[in-house]
């Protein structure tokens, strides 16, 4: 019996219509396939389409953080990396997409994942106290004159 190798890509979904980015994406898994099929055709051809169809698969998707785990056969997988930089547009949505992660398993993407996402917290936390003794030292100046 042969096993069948998958890669998968962890990616964040940056919008750049003119929605907040506190909203939460409204996005479909099928409107993803379709979006990543077309630009891979594009790109590549009818072969590459062909080739990443057979593995293709949405198996994360996070609205509110904009995550999305993509499953893709090992071997085409290649060519479905080199078409994520060229994805604009999810449905009528445009968008960017931002590579956080390639991965063999869910496990390892996930624990990346959690990586990530302490690191993005330390740095808000980071600006936010930069922020507060910016707001301090200056109220302490306009009070002394």
């Amino acid at each position: 019996m042969v096993r069948f190798k998958n890669r998968y890509f962890t990616v964040e979904v940056i919008s750049l219509d003119s929605r907040s980015s506190s909203q939460p994406l409204a996005l479909k898994k099928y409107e993803i396939i379709q979006t990543l099929l077309s630009t891979t055709e594009e790109i590549h051809g009818e072969f590459g389409a062909a080739a990443i169809r057979n593995g293709l698969d949405v198996k994360y998707l996070d609205e509110k953080n904009r995550i999305i785990i993509i499953r893709s056969r090992h071997g085409p997988h290649r060519l479905l990396a080199s078409s994520l930089p060229f994805l604009s547009k999810i449905g009528k949505r445009k968008i960017q997409l931002q590579g956080v992660y390639t991965g063999a398993s869910m496990v390892q993407c996930f624990k990346h994942l959690k990586k990530y996402h302490q690191e993005k917290l330390n740095e808000a936390l980071n600006l936010a106290t930069e922020k507060k003794k910016a707001t301090t030292t200056s109220n302490i100046n306009f009070e002394e004159t």
